[in-house]
């Protein structure tokens, strides 16, 4: 009887490693009183109107050269972090997923009370000049180069920065909204 239990318990244990839990982001915008700050770099957010709201990532990296022989990346230092912004444009998320608690991988969730659904980040690649993103929301699944969602690079010195942005419809509805369909007004 007592080997039965013990193997039970291995075979539990072994589908519980197999399950994946998502892990869910803490919102930082109200520690921080930015709630509602508009948006002004178009390279994240432009006003969609009434519906449509943005989910962008913004990456950066930073080299201070350091001599260190035993390792090459010395001195460079990198972040990551995810924003939601409503249809004008005003930030109602923030998010960095490598700080706080965050970094528990992916898929990456946010569940608020201003969004109808759950976004799931499911994909990320937070290289700079290589940064990536696929999330789902409602019945959609969005990505960087589909959906009118981008990336831009720019930097100088030795600061490089990549902004990512990509319109959703805040219903979930992705019915009227095609692969190619969110186009970013000017």
């Amino acid at each position: 009887m007592q080997f039965k239990s013990i193997l039970l318990q291995i075979a539990f244990a072994s589908v519980l490693s197999r399950v994946s839990a998502n892990c869910q982001l803490k919102n930082e915008v109200y520690e921080e009183d930015n709630e509602g700050k508009v948006e002004t770099n178009d390279k994240l957010c432009k006003p969609q109107g009434e519906g449509a709201w943005t989910f962008a990532m913004e990456v950066s990296e930073t080299g201070i050269p350091v001599f260190n022989g035993d390792n090459a990346f010395a001195g460079i230092n990198g972040n990551k972090g995810f924003a939601i912004y409503d249809h004008t444009c005003a930030l109602r998320g923030l998010y960095d997923p490598g700080n706080n608690g965050n970094d528990c991988g992916i898929p990456y969730v946010m569940m608020e009370n201003f969004l109808q659904w759950v976004l799931t980040v499911k994909e990320m690649n937070a290289d700079v000049g290589g940064s990536y993103f696929k999330f789902a929301y409602g019945d959609g699944e969005y990505s960087i180069n589909n959906n009118h969602c981008d990336c831009v690079s720019e930097g100088s010195g030795t600061t490089a920065l990549d902004y990512c942005k990509c319109a959703f419809p805040i219903n979930g509805d992705s019915s009227n909204w095609s692969k190619r369909g969110i186009e970013f007004k000017a």
